[in-house]
């Protein structure tokens, strides 16, 4: 339609919807979130498994040898992908060196069709040789077990699956000390401290709480996923991942948790709570630090949607700045008791 035509001079629906957002943001959020919220997260869950189911449907087309193994990760593998225009699907490759060649030829076919969105960046795992604990995408292979914790399943048997979890359990028992402070330093103190500067105000870019303003920008700025959902959920990865290092558990009794965990963040909080990963908690931090991911997650993806809509940087007012304050501060709080 022409509506939806990058190369027309009229409108698109998406960003006429976004200036009338923008134009009252407050009230027009403020009716949504009274209405909505509480169901949020179910709703983004279905919207990303409509899409997940999409895209096996396509990778199931291209028949790919025996063996081969595809994973997405991140907001996919969590279930709480709201904007695929901005966010494209991760691949997490698992093939051997000499399968490679014809994987990723079918794979670039499927990028270069636009039929999904899909980050080019993408990680290749050769399971017998390569690491499932650090991020192989970049020359500098940052550990980063989040992204195999986080997994979904999209091509592959679920005996694969089985074996590659037991191997990344393994991997995690295994992890030395430098590798878990590596960890630790890049994705969650960076983040703690951007948790800690926008909730005392030191850093207003984003997320304004005293004027109660978020922004977006793209890659630089993005509303509150810095400042407040990657704190909890990189926190959460490192306790799973002591845990392990730990080991008051046998390998096959962590590859079965890590199988019934749920994907999304306020049903893992619930899930580790139970299963005595939060034992420093109360229930009381159990319910404000699910309802101040489920505040964030919301406040994000309503940035990105807006910023995608209008194609530039965008910035607005929102009508509950008391309760994002309380959500930062909560956060904050409660994970420092971590």
């Amino acid at each position: 339609m022409f509506l939806d035509n990058p190369n027309s001079k009229l409108p698109s629906l998406g960003s006429l919807a976004a200036q009338a957002v923008l134009k009252d943001s407050e009230s027009t959020l403020k009716k949504f979130k009274d209405e909505s919220l509480h169901k949020y997260s179910l709703t983004i869950s279905h919207m990303t498994e409509f899409d997940i189911r999409r895209t096996e449907a396509l990778l199931k087309d291209l028949d790919f040898p025996n063996g081969v193994s595809i994973y997405t990760t991140g907001s996919d593998g969590r279930l709480e992908k709201a904007c695929r225009k901005e966010s494209p699907i991760e691949f997490i490759m698992i093939c051997n060196s000499k399968q490679r060649p014809v994987v990723e030829e079918k794979i670039n076919k499927l990028i270069e069709s636009g039929l999904i969105p899909i980050d080019k960046v993408i990680e290749w795992k050769d399971p017998e040789t390569d690491s499932l604990v650090d991020c192989n995408c970049y020359k500098i292979k940052p550990i980063i077990p989040s992204r195999f914790l986080h997994n979904l399943k999209l091509v592959g048997s679920e005996e694969q699956l089985h074996e590659l979890t037991e191997k990344f359990v393994s991997e995690l028992s295994k992890m030395n000390s430098t590798d878990r402070s590596k960890f630790s330093k890049k994705f969650v103190t960076a983040h703690m401290k951007q948790l800690i500067e926008v909730s005392t105000g030191k850093e207003t870019e984003d997320v304004n709480l005293a004027k109660g303003v978020i922004s977006f920008s793209g890659l630089g700025g993005k509303g509150t996923k810095h400042s407040l959902l990657r704190p909890i959920q990189y926190t959460l990865d490192l306790i799973l991942v002591d845990a392990i290092r730990k080991k008051g558990k046998s390998t096959e009794e962590f590859v079965q948790i890590l199988k019934e965990m749920p994907r999304q963040a306020p049903n893992q909080i619930d899930f580790m709570y139970s299963h005595g990963f939060l034992s420093n908690l109360t229930p009381e931090d159990i319910r404000d630090l699910k309802n101040a991911y489920t505040l964030g997650l919301f406040y994000f993806q309503t940035a990105q949607h807006l910023y995608s809509s209008s194609g530039k940087p965008v910035e607005f007012a929102i009508p509950d700045k008391e309760e994002l304050a309380k959500a930062y501060q909560d956060t904050s709080r409660i994970l420092a008791k971590i």
